[in-house]
């Protein structure tokens, strides 16, 4: 193989790793959303406090699924971390917390957030209303 071949796929080789890496980098689709209250709704953002963000963990929590029911068990003031994973598109729905996801068939998605309420909540897929998790926050 002459060198100009060699260098041409080396050129191609990156070229498909950069597009790989654009391609499965993670954006803002994997942040969960959560409902606005009406007093957020209408309120704007202080410059003066910065956003919080969250630390980085090796541990993703506990793959959610349908057909199981995963106890999920934090104190107050914890991070609550878990996956989830449908078949159909769905959407993962935290109760109490009001947060929510869409999922998309076959792909693993991440939630994160704090555990600022005590009790016991239920993790739904929302469109079947099937329940996934039970999260019990303790004090």
């Amino acid at each position: 193989m002459t060198a100009a071949r060699r260098l041409g796929v080396l050129a191609a080789a990156v070229i498909v790793l950069v597009a790989a890496f654009i391609a499965l980098r993670p954006g803002d689709e994997d942040e969960p959303r959560r409902a606005a209250t009406p007093a957020e709704a209408t309120a704007s953002p202080s410059r003066d406090e910065p956003e919080a963000t969250p630390e980085p963990t090796a541990d993703a929590g506990p793959l959610l699924t349908a057909g199981k029911v995963t106890r999920i068990d934090v104190s107050k003031g914890d991070h609550v971390r878990f996956r989830v994973r449908s078949a159909e598109p769905e959407e993962v729905h935290v109760h109490g917390y009001d947060l929510t996801k869409d999922l998309e068939p076959g792909r693993v998605a991440s939630m994160s957030f704090e555990a600022t309420i005590e009790g016991i909540f239920e993790i739904e897929l929302e469109q079947s209303g099937e329940p996934i998790a039970e999260l019990r926050v303790e004090p």
